[in-house]
C-alpha cells in the first residue's frame, strides 16, 4: 500500500495534481468511502483547485488597484446605487450582451471602490478583465507601435470581455488622444462591455476631451446600451476628513 502511495504521490506531482495528496486519498478510503466516491471526490476537488487558480490568475491580469468588494460599500451613505442593484449585475447577463456600465459622482462617492468590486466579481465568475485608468490607456494608445509593453496589454484589453476604464474627465487630454479613445471606443462598441467611472457630466464631456464631436461620437456609443448610476452622497474622504491633534 505505502509502495502504491508514493506512486500515486508521484503521479499527482508530475500532473500537478497537488491539492489533494496520497494521504488525502487513503484518509478517504479509510473513513468508509468506496474507490469510486474517492476518485469523485478527488476530481472534484482538483477542480475547483484549478477554478480558484484560474480565478486568481485573471485577478492578477486585470491589474487592479486595489482588492475592493461590495460587502466593503456603504449604501446608506450613498443615493443613486443599491446593493440589490450591484447583487443583479452580478448575473453578469449584461456582459454577455455586451451592455456598459457608468458610475457618475463627485470625488469620493466610491465610483473606483463599486466599479472595481464589479471587475472582481466578473474575473471570479470566469471572465476575462482589464482595468485601466483613461490616462493609462491614452499612454498604451499612443505608444502601441513603439513599445512592446504597450502592444501586449492594448492586446489584453481588446481581447478581454470587461474592459474597465477609471477616472475619465478627471484630467483633460488633447484631440489627438481623444481620436484615439474614440477608435478604441468604437472597436469595443456592441462586442464587449465598458465600465467606466467620471466625476463630470456628459454635458461636461465636450470640454475635457477638447472636441464636442468627438465627445458625442464617444457617448454615443457607451451609453447606447448602459446601465447609469449617478452617486450623490457626500465623498468619503470628505466625511471622513482626519483634523491635526
Amino acid at each position: 500500500m505505502n509502495e502504491l502511495l508514493e506512486k500515486l504521490d508521484g503521479l499527482c506531482k508530475e500532473l500537478r495534481l497537488e491539492a489533494m495528496t496520497a494521504d488525502d486519498i487513503h484518509t478517504r478510503l479509510t473513513n468508509g468511502m468506496t474507490p469510486l466516491e474517492t476518485l469523485v471526490s478527488f476530481l472534484d476537488y482538483q477542480r475547483q483547485h484549478k477554478r480558484g487558480q484560474a480565478a486568481a490568475a485573471r485577478v492578477r491580469n486585470a491589474r487592479f488597484p486595489m482588492v475592493k468588494t461590495f460587502k466593503g460599500y456603504d449604501f446608506t451613505l450613498q443615493d443613486g446605487v443599491t446593493a440589490e442593484q450591484m447583487n443583479r449585475l452580478c448575473d453578469f447577463v449584461w456582459l454577455e450582451q455586451a451592455f456598459n456600465v457608468c458610475f457618475l459622482g463627485a470625488p469620493g462617492t466610491g465610483k473606483t471602490h463599486l466599479v472595481t468590486a464589479l471587475g472582481h466579481a466578473a474575473a471570479n465568475a470566469g471572465y476575462s478583465v482589464c482595468f485601466t485608468t483613461l490616462e493609462g490607456l491614452v499612454h498604451l494608445l499612443k505608444t502601441v507601435d513603439i513599445s512592446k509593453p504597450s502592444k501586449s496589454r492594448l492586446t489584453q484589453l481588446r481581447r478581454a470581455s470587461l474592459v474597465i476604464i477609471d477616472e475619465m474627465g478627471f484630467m483633460p487630454i488633447s484631440k489627438t488622444e481623444a481620436h484615439l479613445l474614440f477608435s478604441f471606443v468604437a472597436a469595443c462598441y456592441e462586442s464587449k462591455s465598458i465600465a467606466f467611472t467620471s466625476n463630470k457630466s456628459f454635458d461636461d464631456w465636450a470640454d475635457f476631451l477638447g472636441d464636442p464631436v468627438i465627445a458625442t461620437a464617444i457617448l454615443d456609443r457607451l451609453i447606447f446600451k448602459c446601465e447609469i448610476f449617478n452617486l450623490t452622497g457626500e465623498g468619503y474622504r470628505i466625511r471622513h476628513r482626519q483634523t491635526i491633534l
